[in-house]
């Protein structure tokens, strides 16, 4: 599977508040890119795990109610952070954008890593620069992967 980035189709986010693209999903999880244009709420997504990171843009700091708040302000660096608690993001300048994992805690975990593809691999990689033959920034493939270039390699697996 190889999906175009420029053919994602933009919506708004579940609360309104900004904009989305649903990359790739099945019952239980979801790989998506998020805009963040401005100060706002961030979107309930109670009993999942979500793991944030800043692809383009100075970042932003988002404050939960009750936990400590979680600072992007590095590019490429995954951040976890359980989707059920409050956010409210603060831009710290331009707007940006970011990469979501997210997973229903119950029945699957994920995770992301910033790297090449091994070729065990399996789940989905985000590339993270031009890899020729066809294959631009931010497209999506399917693991194992015909690129060895810097991904976001992202994997889900069914919890027992």
């Amino acid at each position: 599977m190889h999906l175009r980035h420029a053919d994602l189709a933009v919506t708004p986010w579940r609360n309104g508040a900004g904009r989305k693209a649903d990359v790739v999903g099945g019952p239980g999880w979801l790989v998506t890119f998020a805009w963040v244009d401005r100060d706002a709420e961030f979107s309930d997504f109670a009993g999942q795990d979500r793991t944030i990171t800043l692809i383009e843009g100075e970042g932003f700091t988002l404050d939960f109610q009750g936990q400590p708040p979680l600072v992007l302000d590095r590019l490429l660096e995954p951040r976890w952070f359980d989707g059920g608690w409050r956010a409210r993001c603060r831009l710290h300048g331009s707007p940006s954008m970011v990469l979501n994992a997210i997973s229903e805690r119950v029945a699957w975990r994920h995770s992301v890593e910033i790297r090449a593809p091994r070729p065990d691999d399996t789940g989905f990689a985000v590339l993270l620069e031009e890899a020729g033959a066809g294959y631009r920034r931010l497209d999506t493939i399917t693991l194992p992967a015909p690129v060895t270039i810097r991904c976001a390699v992202i994997r889900f697996e069914r919890k027992a």
